[in-house]
């Protein structure tokens, strides 16, 4: 897994662990820095840079926060499909696109990066993979949206601004905006569907300091549903 995209730690023993997926998936969160590894026998410590966040949020974290610069590739890859507003793109697609953009030459773009990248970026929730079809969709999912709102506004000392939150998520966890400066469509739709659920209210008020477009209608405070115990 680590292979895809990642490099080689350099000096880095085995991992002393009989299952390969597990050894994998270690060696990649050490890579990212989710997990420091001391000593002989080998023991692992958990070294995330965010408090009392989920994993979902930490791994996004670390991965935007990368000093390689074929490290920041998993991260990038979503900022560019979000700059340009993408709201589908078959493997195909997005291979040609990396390999004509600004990442073209941090290495050779192959199909098995993208499609690391792809079940990787699914797993987060930052896009879904379609069934019987190859195309992937640029579409955050409900759950993953929740949480990083419920955070950004946590952060944010409580402040309801829904374009203050997007902005702090955008800037530390993974791209909302487009190079206009627009809300990506496949977030705004989420978005849209989780207030006809019921999981979102939005409202706007006039001498909002910050406020966005939100489909057809201006949003400047949004008020996560308060789930009612059975």
């Amino acid at each position: 897994m680590r292979a895809a995209f990642l490099p080689t730690l350099p000096h880095a023993s085995p991992l002393d662990l009989a299952d390969a997926p597990l050894r994998e998936a270690l060696s990649f969160l050490q890579v990212v820095g989710l997990v420091a590894v001391h000593g002989s026998p080998q023991h692992y410590q958990a070294t995330p840079q965010l408090a009392d966040a989920p994993f979902a949020l930490l791994l996004l974290h670390h991965l935007a926060n990368q000093c390689d610069p074929r490290q920041q590739a998993l991260s990038r890859i979503q900022r560019t499909l979000v700059a340009s507003d993408t709201l589908a793109v078959t493997p195909q697609a997005l291979r040609a696109t990396m390999e004509r953009g600004p990442l073209r030459d941090l290495f050779a773009w192959t199909g098995e990066k993208v499609t690391f990248w792809s079940h990787l970026y699914a797993y987060l929730g930052l896009m879904r993979r379609i069934e019987r079809t190859t195309e992937l969709l640029v579409l955050p999912q409900p759950a993953l949206v929740l949480t990083t709102l419920t955070w950004a506004q946590q952060c944010l000392d409580a402040n309801p601004s829904l374009a203050a939150a997007l902005r702090l998520i955008d800037q530390t966890l993974y791209a909302c905006f487009t190079s206009h400066g627009q809300l990506q469509r496949g977030l705004a739709q989420t978005l849209s569907a989780m207030e006809r659920l019921g999981q979102l209210r939005f409202s706007h008020h006039a001498d909002a300091a910050q406020s966005l477009m939100l489909g057809e209608r201006r949003v400047s405070e949004v008020v996560m549903a308060i789930a009612k115990s059975s």
